[in-house]
């Protein structure tokens, strides 16, 4: 009895005179996940008369683990004689695969069921170790990214001709100008809440007149370059990974660099050095919309009036706060354009990169910004609070 099959992947089944009901199973050709569909019932039922089967294994060309599971599936324990003779990486793969019996009901079953049966301390270990090194090479990339833009910016100041002044100021009239509107109402809110929940408690003990220093204090110290921070970062950072990597993905990039011009000198930069410009003026008139919707509610409801709020605002809210808030800005902008344009050169060719790249540039940018701000708490804690 003889069969032949046609497809990539072949084999020939022949008897054996010795011992009686032993046959020879012939492979040759490609065995692996893309040439094998359907062929293990086939296979099943030709090898069904006989007790015992060896393998001729000279001519296989090509052997993956589905191969293997297809060969352990439907032999099992028939299999005599030495497997895969002289080819010892297709022996080691049947070995590795053959460790248990597996009919050919569990053959498309097996992976998903011997995941499902790992020790659950072992898989998530496992998982847990591919996160890490996952983080690892991600943050390698920045790294490498941040190194080429440093580079390429300390290029850019020897050669001031160099940088392009169209987007620049294209880019600081979207990040900066066109964010103002925004900025001011958020800090207007956030202003007037840190008034209206600072009186309430302080009226408790009689001390409802330092509401104004709270309000100043936070707002030029703290919550105005951090809320500012945090809403160029969900607009900016999320701009910036959009349109590189929409770019990206229209092969424009590569384009660029087929024509010699630096994608870094020409896309990063300017995204860089406008947003590091404008976000201290940015900053600047998001704490002065949180003071007056602070005062406004002071004004409100404690019945003090501006030339009252004004005069303890300049004889207790010293101006050293005012520069704690602001030299955190460029930090904050450099971390959001960054990471934007970062991610934005790590999209592939397909829509869901991109979003998912957008994603992580807005939550890394915003992560950065609180990472800074807690750093220069640190720096700075030695400056006088009150």
């Amino acid at each position: 009895m003889a069969k032949t099959r046609t497809d990539k992947a072949q084999y020939r089944i022949e008897p054996v005179g010795e011992p009686e009901g032993s046959g020879r199973l012939t492979l040759s050709g490609d065995w692996r996940i893309g040439t094998i569909g359907g062929l293990a019932p086939r296979l099943k039922s030709d090898l069904k008369p006989f007790d015992a089967i060896e393998i001729d294994s000279s001519g296989l060309e090509q052997l993956d683990t589905a191969g293997a599971y297809l060969l352990s599936a439907v032999i099992g324990s028939r299999l005599s004689g030495d497997v895969f003779a002289g080819q010892d990486n297709f022996r080691g793969l049947y070995d590795l695969v053959s460790g248990r019996d597996l009919t050919v009901d569990e053959f498309h079953e097996d992976h998903v069921r011997r995941e499902d049966s790992q020790n659950p301390i072992v898989r998530g270990m496992a998982k847990l170790g591919v996160g890490v090194v996952a983080n690892l090479t991600i943050f390698s990339a920045l790294l490498a990214f941040i190194g080429h833009t440093v580079v390429t910016l300390i290029a850019t100041i020897f050669n001031p001709w160099r940088l392009r002044l169209t987007p620049l100021v294209s880019l600081m009239q979207r990040a900066g100008i066109e964010a103002l509107p925004i900025v001011i109402a958020s800090n207007l809110f956030i202003g007037a809440v840190i008034a209206f929940l600072g009186a309430m408690q302080l009226r408790q003990f009689g001390a409802q007149v330092f509401s104004i220093e709270l309000v100043g204090i936070a707002e030029l110290r703290e919550l105005g370059p951090l809320i500012t921070a945090v809403l160029l970062a969900g607009r900016s950072a999320s701009s910036f990974a959009a349109e590189i990597g929409a770019m990206k993905m229209n092969q424009e990039i590569d384009a660029m660099r087929v024509m010699g011009i630096d994608p870094y000198e020409a896309l990063v930069l300017p995204r860089l050095i406008g947003l590091v410009l404008m976000i201290p003026l940015i900053t600047f008139v998001g704490s002065m919309a949180g003071m007056i919707g602070g005062f406004s509610i002071i004004w409100t409801t404690l019945d003090y009036g501006p030339p009252m709020i004004i005069q303890r605002t300049l004889d207790y809210v010293d101006i050293s706060h005012f520069f704690v808030g602001m030299v955190k800005t460029p930090f904050y902008a450099a971390a959001i354009a960054i990471i934007g344009c970062h991610m934005g050169m790590t999209v592939t060719e397909d829509v869901i990169s991109l979003g998912r790249q957008v994603t992580r540039a807005v939550v890394q940018a915003i992560f950065a910004i609180f990472v800074i701000d807690a750093v220069f708490a640190l720096l700075f804690q030695g400056v006088p609070a009150v």
